[in-house]
């Protein structure tokens, strides 16, 4: 009977009043029961005599004039009614509402009775034709479902309402009126729109990121494929959302990838692995195949238990291609390198075997231990010995740079007398300074400890530096040569009083090959730009570090420091570092 379409019509319309009856006679009862009131007022309240009862549960009345007149005999338990009750004649003039109007819009109940309903001013301009249709017999007659309305609260505040529309009747059925009840669903719509703007939010981010996101059950059943997904494989979200073809589709093959992927895809859904960029190859919708980065992570409900994944892949193929191109290049550059070492380690001897003879049959000539010589032979001989002596210091850097770019440099670390040694390259460059009259003074700190490093290689560090400093320096200036005890480490100073390096070439003079003033410096002073490179070798290799500070026109002061604590595998040290990041000396 209940499912009777006739029956079920007939209770629809006839709900809104329902609810209002049943209301009407709950709080009825209740103010009956209360202590505060007499049995004879509280008799006097309630509204649920045969008539008035069957005159609410049937809608029908004696014309919209009877519904008022109940209401208005039981006012109060209209006015406490938590939905906001409005009644209209049929020609649509208000003939009652209940204070729960006012709370609601701000509009006082005399502001609104007597005044035609369609009017006022708190209907949205854009409901007034809909809610016309709405009060219309006929859809009446055919049933009004709740309606969702926008109404324009007296402070212009936008409120929205749940409207529930049912007909008055009289006795001879005929529509006499309409009575509105209305739910406040304000903050409901308010926490909806909020909802729906997070959501926006989090499928636009879904939908935007760069790298393949998909959500899946733990049947692996896909819920989630973005944009990125769709791009990298070819197929829509349309096509996969709801099941777990998609990864058979993206199978290049019928064994390995459904062992590798499917079964650490299962692991992870029950939690049983931590998987990190694991790469596999997809066949896209197309037949190309592409390398994709995978980072998945289980998910989880309140209980732990695992209830599904989510897995981000990023398409590495490209990046792939690039590391087997670079791959290639780095066994071809290997490849160059070695030849290169060979070639100037070869070279290097070949060239110092001939030198050494050179050198030695020039300074008999010059000693005129073979024969007489003219005075102005002897000044042509001197040049060929300087020039001999340059172009053997330059064999001897050649041959240095490969050892060190090989990493064939032998070291030899032993207990050092430190002052000892500096003593010694003070006398000995000494004699190189006379030629420009410049003086050379060491201070040198006493009890300095002994270091182990390789000594002859240390030896060169320093003496490069004063060559140098003898090189820049004004003829008749002094350099100053320092050594002394600085913490865990023996600080090394060599000081001149020359042109001084440019602020932004500082950092450079350790590049291999580079020069401050290249063409000039290499023309008259001799010297391929390699020794700063090589002692910045030699010192970080025993662990230490070189910097110079330096002032143009005031001189410059190279300082090195070496540790005390001696460090282990100079050698091996030595093989990691790049001696050969430089700028070309055009």
């Amino acid at each position: 009977m209940k499912d009777d379409p006739g029956i079920v019509e007939e209770l629809r319309k006839m709900e809104n009043l329902g609810k209002l009856a049943i209301w009407l006679q709950d709080a009825s009862q209740e103010i009956q029961g209360s202590e505060n009131i007499a049995d004879d007022d509280a008799h006097k309240t309630t509204l649920f005599n045969d008539k008035n009862t069957k005159e609410l549960m049937t809608g029908t009345f004696d014309g919209a004039g009877r519904l008022t007149e109940i209401i208005e005999n039981n006012r109060m338990l209209f006015e406490i009614s938590p939905e906001i009750i409005v009644l209209v004649d049929s020609t649509g003039n208000v003939l009652d509402v209940n204070s729960r109007l006012h709370d609601w819009i701000g509009y006082k109940p005399e502001e609104i009775v007597g005044k035609n309903f369609f009017k006022l001013p708190f209907l949205a301009s854009e409901n007034k034709i809909k809610i016309k249709n709405l009060f219309s017999h006929e859809m009446i007659d055919n049933g009004v479902f709740p309606q969702e309305l926008d109404f324009i609260a007296k402070s212009r505040e936008k409120r929205v309402g749940m409207v529930h529309i049912s007909p008055i009747r009289d006795k001879n059925k005929k529509i006499t009126g309409t009575m509105l009840m209305i739910s406040d669903i304000t903050e409901n719509k308010i926490a909806e729109g909020e909802i729906h703007k997070l959501n926006q939010f989090q499928e636009s981010i879904i939908d935007n990121a760069n790298v393949w996101l998909s959500v899946m059950d733990v049947s692996a059943n896909v819920l989630v494929w973005n944009k990125a997904a769709e791009a990298i494989t070819g197929y829509s979200r349309e096509e996969v959302i709801g099941h777990d073809k998609i990864w058979g589709w993206l199978s290049p093959d019928e064994g390995q990838y459904q062992r590798g992927v499917t079964g650490k895809g299962v692991s992870l859904i029950k939690g049983a692995v931590f998987v990190q960029n694991f790469e596999t190859v997809i066949k896209r919708r197309d037949g190309n195949t592409r390398t994709i980065s995978w980072n998945p992570h289980n998910l989880l409900d309140n209980t732990n238990n695992p209830i599904g994944s989510i897995a981000l892949g990023r398409d590495i193929t490209d990046q792939k291609r690039y590391e087997e191109k670079i791959k290639k290049q780095n066994v071809q550059l290997k490849k160059l390198n070695r030849i290169k070492s060979d070639f100037l380690n070869v070279t290097s001897h070949e060239l110092r075997t001939p030198m050494v003879a050179i050198k030695g049959y020039v300074q008999l000539l010059s000693d005129m231990s073979l024969g007489e010589v003219t005075e102005k032979q002897k000044k042509a001989l001197d040049i060929v010995l300087r020039n001999t002596i340059r172009l053997n210091n330059l064999v001897q850097d050649i041959l240095d740079i490969s050892r060190l770019e090989s990493g064939t440099m032998k070291f030899i670390p032993e207990k050092t007398d430190t002052r000892q040694m500096v003593e010694e390259i003070a006398e000995t460059m000494q004699s190189s300074a006379d030629m420009m009259e410049i003086k050379i003074n060491a201070d040198i700190e006493n009890n300095l400890p002994e270091l182990t490093v390789d000594s002859g290689r240390i030896k060169q560090v320093i003496v490069n530096l004063v060559n140098n400093a003898i090189k820049f320096s004004p003829r008749g200036s002094n350099i100053n040569m320092q050594a002394r005890k600085d913490g865990a480490y023996v600080l090394f100073e060599v000081r001149d009083f020359g042109r001084g390096i440019p602020k932004d070439k500082k950092e450079k003079i350790f590049e291999t090959f580079y020069q401050v003033d290249c063409a000039k410096d290499s023309k008259l002073l001799g010297g391929a730009g390699m020794g700063l490179a090589i002692s910045r070798g030699i010192v970080i290799a025993h662990g230490g570090k070189i910097w110079v500070e330096s002032k143009v026109g005031v001189g410059s002061t190279f300082r090195f420091v070496l540790p005390v604590k001696p460090v282990k595998d100079v050698e091996g040290r030595f093989k990691e570092m790049d001696l050969f990041s430089h700028e070309e000396c055009t």
